[in-house]
C-alpha cells in the first residue's frame, strides 16, 4: 500500500502537480460547473416565478383596481353631488311639453292630447301624463354615468307641469300670442318664432288670416322646425310658472323641489313673456 504522505506528494506525469490534488481540482471543476449550471438553472426558475408572481400580483392589483373604480364610481356628476345641487327639471319638462305640441300636430284624431277638441279631459290628461312618465323612466334607465335619476319628489313635479301645460295648452298659447304680438320690438326685427310663435298669429283678424288655415300652417311648421317647436314649449313652460304654478304655490305659503323659478329663458324674451298687455289681469 501507499502511504498517505506518498498521495499528496506523488507527482503527476506531464507536470509538476500532485495527482491527488490533480484530480481533486478535475473533481471541484466538474463539481463547480455542475452547481454553476444548477445555480444558474435555479436562478432562470426563481426568476420565471418571480415574473410569473408580480404578473398575478399585478393582475390581480389592477382587477381590484378596476373593481374599486367601479365600486366607487357614481352614477351622475360628481361635482354636482358634492355641492348638494340637484340637476334642473325643466329640460325635461320642456322636451315632453315639446312633444305633446308634436303629437297634436299629427291631427290623429286616436290620439287624445288637445282638450279643444272632442277629447275628454281626462283622456288629455292620461296622454299627458304618459309622456312625461316615459321621458321620466327613459332618465332613469340612461347608461349614461353623468346623468341623475330623478327622485319621488323630482318626477311628481315633472308629471304635474307636463299634465298642467298640456291641459291648459290652447289658453297658454292664446296668451303667448297675445303677449308677443303686443310688444314692437318683436314684430320690427321678425323675431316672432323665436318665441315660438308665428308672425300670422300675432295678425289681427282684420288681416284677413282664415283660423283654419292658419291652425294647419301651425301644425305643418310644428312638425318640420325642431327649434319653432322648442321654443314654443319653453314659453308656454315660462307662462305657466308665472301665471299658474307660482301664485298658486305662494297663496298657500308653499314650494316644490327645485323651485319655480324660470331660469330657462334669455332675459330679453323673458321681459316680453313677462309684460302684461291691457286687459290682463
Amino acid at each position: 500500500s501507499i502511504p498517505n504522505t506518498a498521495i499528496t506528494t506523488a507527482k503527476a506525469p506531464d507536470n509538476n502537480t500532485p495527482l491527488l490534488l490533480l484530480r481533486n481540482h478535475q473533481n471541484n471543476k466538474q463539481s463547480t460547473a455542475f452547481t454553476s449550471r444548477s445555480t444558474s438553472s435555479s436562478c432562470s426558475i426563481i426568476l420565471r416565478l418571480s415574473a410569473s408572481d408580480n404578473n398575478i400580483i399585478n393582475s390581480n392589483t389592477d382587477n381590484n383596481d378596476e373593481s374599486t373604480k367601479t365600486n366607487n364610481k357614481k352614477k351622475g356628476d360628481s361635482i354636482r353631488s358634492t355641492t348638494g345641487i340637484r340637476p334642473s327639471l325643466h329640460p325635461t319638462e320642456i322636451n315632453c311639453i315639446a312633444e305633446a305640441l308634436m303629437l297634436r300636430s299629427t291631427n290623429n284624431p286616436s290620439i287624445e292630447i288637445d282638450v279643444s277638441t272632442t277629447s275628454e279631459p281626462l283622456q288629455v290628461a292620461i296622454t299627458a301624463g304618459g309622456i312625461a312618465m316615459n321621458a321620466i323612466d327613459k332618465r332613469n334607465n340612461d347608461k349614461d354615468d353623468t346623468s341623475e335619476k330623478f327622485t319621488m319628489e323630482e318626477s311628481q313635479v315633472i308629471s304635474g307641469r307636463v299634465v298642467g301645460v298640456v291641459m291648459r295648452m290652447r289658453e297658454l298659447e292664446e296668451l303667448l300670442v297675445r303677449r308677443v304680438g303686443g310688444v314692437g320690438w318683436v314684430k320690427k326685427y321678425g323675431e316672432e318664432e323665436s318665441f315660438g310663435v308665428l308672425k300670422a298669429e300675432c295678425s289681427s283678424d282684420d288681416d284677413g288670416n282664415d283660423e283654419e288655415e292658419l291652425e294647419k300652417k301651425l301644425r305643418e311648421v310644428i312638425k318640420i322646425n325642431p327649434l319653432f317647436r322648442m321654443n314654443r314649449a319653453e314659453c308656454l313652460l315660462c307662462l305657466f310658472l308665472d301665471t299658474v304654478e307660482r301664485p298658486k304655490l305662494e297663496l298657500l305659503g308653499e314650494g316644490v323641489v327645485g323651485g319655480s323659478e324660470v331660469d330657462f329663458i334669455d332675459a330679453d324674451r323673458l321681459e316680453v313673456l313677462r309684460t302684461a298687455n291691457d286687459g290682463e289681469d
